[in-house]
């Protein structure tokens, strides 16, 4: 393993029980097995794990096979072809299968057998691709771990702070833990994962006033994935693919 995966797996670890602690010492807090189960959960919010009742999610483990499936076989066609790729295309399509296997594939899995095991979590990742503005991408569709922590820990000092711009400030503190976990295990490209925040911050506030929500679903769709995608190259930047994508699916020079 190298020094940048292990910088890497220390720094997530470390936020990670920061933030679990930082959540359960607010409370209410489950105990017992359920303790247990929250601790492993990568939601932050503790209220499925306060009484446990039957639920249905079937619905979502079929998801998650499917998107755990496309991850795998995306894993094996990459590491037979990358010798003919070349390392930049390896690289990002390293991105896309790693997100598809784990946001996609393995985090329908995790919340299907939770509900099946009786906790009533939500579904991480809801169907991003559905999304029609940023601010949905954002708030309710991708990362609602971050989102619920978001909510929990960081708005409401900040709206006690800053009041309207209480929400772009959010966005940049993203930018900041994104730095921790992308720019500082390789040790390169300080202030790309900021800066893309800091668009997002800025587009999501600009959406308001260009009324996205009145506009055809198929063009607020186009807006929300070319905002999304065509800045991506500043959040998972050269020096992060080069050093911990693609070593997974390429040895070649």
């Amino acid at each position: 393993m190298t020094t940048s995966a292990v910088r890497l797996i220390v720094i997530i670890l470390t936020l990670y029980v920061a933030c679990k602690i930082a959540v359960l010492w607010r409370g209410p807090r489950p105990t017992g097995g359920s303790l247990c189960v929250y601790l492993l959960w990568p939601g932050m919010d503790t209220r499925p794990f306060l009484r446990r009742s039957p639920h249905r999610g079937w619905p979502w483990l079929g998801r998650g096979l499917i998107g755990l499936g496309l991850g795998v076989a995306g894993t094996v066609a990459l590491r037979w072809a990358a010798p003919h790729l070349g390392r930049y295309a390896v690289g990002w399509l390293g991105v896309a299968v790693f997100l598809t296997a784990v946001h996609l594939g393995f985090a329908d899995l995790l919340s299907g057998g939770l509900r099946r095991a009786g906790y009533p979590v939500r579904r991480l990742f809801r169907d991003p691709l559905r999304s029609r503005s940023l601010a949905e991408f954002w708030s309710r569709r991708w990362n609602l771990a971050y989102v619920e922590l978001t909510r929990m820990l960081f708005l409401p000092p900040l709206r006690r702070w800053l009041g309207r711009v209480a929400v772009p400030a959010a966005f940049l503190l993203s930018g900041v833990l994104h730095e921790l976990a992308i720019s500082v295990p390789v040790n390169a490209w300080y202030g790309g994962p900021l800066a893309y925040f800091g668009l997002h911050a800025v587009l999501t506030t600009a959406e308001s006033r260009l009324r996205i929500h009145r506009w055809p679903v198929a063009l607020a769709r186009l807006w929300t994935w070319l905002a999304i995608l065509a800045p991506l190259p500043l959040l998972f930047h050269t020096p992060f693919r080069e050093a911990l994508v693609t070593p997974l699916f390429w040895s070649g020079s």
